[in-house]
């Protein structure tokens, strides 16, 4: 059997701020270098230490486009059934955008702190409110000009796959995929990568096509696509012994990921020489003020902040499982299982442009490319690991009621933030990215959840009281369903912020971690033990790992109930439905305060969405 398939996707955003078309905000405060254009407008983005930050959306519009093409042809022959195919995607994607249009300052209490002999700011010196009232930020950056791009992408996939029984009570699943995913390119070759000396000792912009002086001539992307992804898979589904009810299942597959390449072309296409783009940090030659910040780095030659590996290499995962699953009774069944998955050339950021440990008030000068400022480089060089036990017990649906309770025990383990991308977050020291393993932030060590179905025995969909009647008019068609959900907390990482920021004096701002005292992290009163953690002293980087603190336990209970009337004619159905989540209103912490020199220490920031319910009402005809 032969099936060929076309689709077309079209999709429009458009994101309008706050502030747009509105009150020039910069202009009127006398800030140069933002960008002019009404639907920019608005004041720039302010991150304090102490304060939550001020800051509001980037205008856009965005439309995507999506063209697939694919045939596949399955054939069946005994105990063979071989399925075969390949597709072709092309996506286009034009917006019309300016990332950070109005600029972002970032005070941290700097300015106002007290300095040893060395240069290096004071602990418990200097306050960041005092800072933004003067006017002197610790670092500024901006990205604007060049607003409407057209990026252009393709990726094609073939594979072949055999499920094969070759035994009664036993089924091989076994094939072969590849993939290729072609960098996206701009329509008008407006992007722009830097081309890197071997150590990042120099950096030059090259536009897409040009020539490097380092690696030689630049794809269209300016990045290389990995042509070498192929993905093995097996699975087996086996029962041991004939006419008994204990299964074993079992498989291992290699995913390749794709999406990666979308994330490269907004970061290179915002780059200079068809956008302003600048990156500075305060210095004793040239400190920044709030009105200049943003044309402060005229005097460097190099001044794009984003830079991406140019043979940058497809991220994959390999995951294994087995299952052990025994019916206990008629309609009663445990499964025991496990899952692991290996995450491999993960997205990890980088901050490669940095100086020598010494004073943040001379990071600028001492910085390993001179005619550069601070960049972002991004290359596949993390890579993660991930184990999980379950065990799960299954009611099947009989009777008007289903149930399942599961509970996995997992760990996960990584130098990247999650597969398929960063959090934003750089290394912390670039020539240790070893240092940067660790728990994952998705990392979450226990987890039980309890789900039913109930289903009216009443009614028209039921097996009692069918027909009419008031009895089946107030008792049938009626459903109920809801689940329990307990779980440990995500990690969060202590860090290190304010005049203490720039702790190596490196220059690499907002990715410091805190020290470790050696105290235990965990406390009786409080989310955690404040103690264990402490301001590195200047010139160094912190020694505390990645994700120490344990998150605050979660727990929910989610419940909906609905109702089936027909009208009329049995096509036609009216369905009401409610649904409550978190019905106890309990609350669950999700964000706290881990930055050790900031006021918002150990305090709770944020939580999940409180009870809410919504109400639904359907007409099936």
């Amino acid at each position: 059997m032969n099936n060929l398939r076309v689709s077309f996707s079209r999709n429009r955003t458009l994101l309008t701020p706050f502030f747009a078309f509105q009150r020039d905000v910069a202009g009127e405060l006398g800030i140069e270098g933002v960008s002019r254009d009404p639907v920019n407008y608005g004041p720039p983005n302010l991150r304090f230490t102490n304060y939550a930050p001020l800051s509001d959306a980037s205008a856009q519009l965005r439309r995507d486009r999506s063209l697939a093409l694919s045939n596949s042809l399955k054939w069946h022959q005994e105990e063979h059934k071989v399925d075969a195919g390949v597709e072709l995607r092309r996506v286009h994607t034009a917006t019309v955008t300016d990332q950070d249009a109005r600029g972002t300052l970032v005070f941290s209490g700097l300015a106002t702190s007290r300095l040893d002999a060395a240069g290096h700011p004071a602990a418990n010196t200097g306050w960041d409110l005092a800072d933004f009232l003067l006017g002197l930020p610790q670092s500024g950056s901006i990205r604007w000009g060049s607003s409407d791009t057209y990026f252009r992408g393709w990726a094609v996939s073939g594979w072949l796959q055999d499920d094969w029984k070759p035994l009664p009570g036993f089924t091989l699943k076994y094939g072969l995929r590849y993939e290729y995913f072609a960098p996206p390119s701009e329509r008008y070759g407006r992007m722009t990568n830097l081309d890197v000396a071997p150590g990042f000792t120099a950096a030059a912009p090259v536009t897409a096509g040009g020539e490097g002086p380092f690696s030689g001539r630049f794809p269209a992307g300016l990045v290389e696509g990995d042509r070498n992804n192929l993905s093995p898979r097996i699975g087996l589904a086996w029962r041991p012994i004939e006419g008994s009810k204990f299964h074993i299942r079992s498989g291992y597959g290699v995913f390749f990921d794709g999406s990666i390449y979308q994330r490269f072309p907004p970061l290179l296409a915002s780059q200079p020489p068809f956008a302003k783009a600048n990156a500075v940090s305060t210095s004793l030659e040239r400190p920044l003020w709030i009105g200049t910040a943003f044309t402060q780095t005229q005097v460097k030659a190099v001044t794009n902040t984003a830079g991406v590996d140019r043979h940058y290499r497809s991220g994959y995962a390999q995951t294994w499982n087995l299952s052990l699953k025994h019916d206990l009774a008629r309609h009663i069944g445990l499964e025991v299982g496990y899952v692991g998955t290996k995450g491999t050339r993960l997205n990890v950021q980088r901050l490669p442009n940095r100086a020598a440990p010494g004073s943040p008030l001379t990071s600028e000068q001492r910085r390993l490319i001179g005619n550069a400022v601070g960049f972002t480089w991004e290359s596949s060089e993390g890579n993660s690991i991930f184990h999980a036990g379950q065990v799960k017990l299954i009611r099947h649906f009989q009777r008007g009621v289903a149930a399942e309770m599961l509970y996995t025990f997992s760990k996960a383990i990584d130098n990247a933030a999650s597969f398929g991308g960063s959090g934003g977050t750089p290394a912390q020291d670039d020539r240790n990215l070893r240092a940067e393993r660790g728990l994952a932030n998705f990392d979450q060590r226990h987890r039980l959840g309890i789900s039913f179905l109930w289903a009216s025995p009443f009614g028209d969909s039921g097996t009692l009281l069918r027909g009419g009647g008031l009895k089946p008019a107030l008792l049938g068609n009626w459903t109920a369903g809801g689940a329990v959900i307990w779980a440990s907390g995500t990690p969060f990482t202590a860090r290190v912020l304010g005049n203490r920021t720039d702790a190596g004096g490196t220059g690499a701002i907002g990715a410091g971690r805190a020290d470790a005292s050696g105290a235990e992290i965990k406390s009786r009163t409080g989310y955690f033990n404040t103690l264990a953690f402490t301001i590195p002293p200047a010139g160094r980087f912190g020694n505390a790992a990645r994700n120490t603190i344990p998150g605050p336990f979660s727990a929910a209970v989610n419940l909906a109930v609905a109702r089936s009337f027909r009208l009329g004619e049995q096509r036609k159905r009216l369905e009401a439905r409610a649904e409550c989540s978190n019905c106890t209103n309990h609350v669950n912490v999700n964000s706290l305060g881990t930055v050790v020199n900031s006021s918002e220490y150990g305090l709770a920031l944020g939580a999940q969405p409180m009870r809410s319910m919504v109400f639904h009402l359907r007409l099936s005809f």
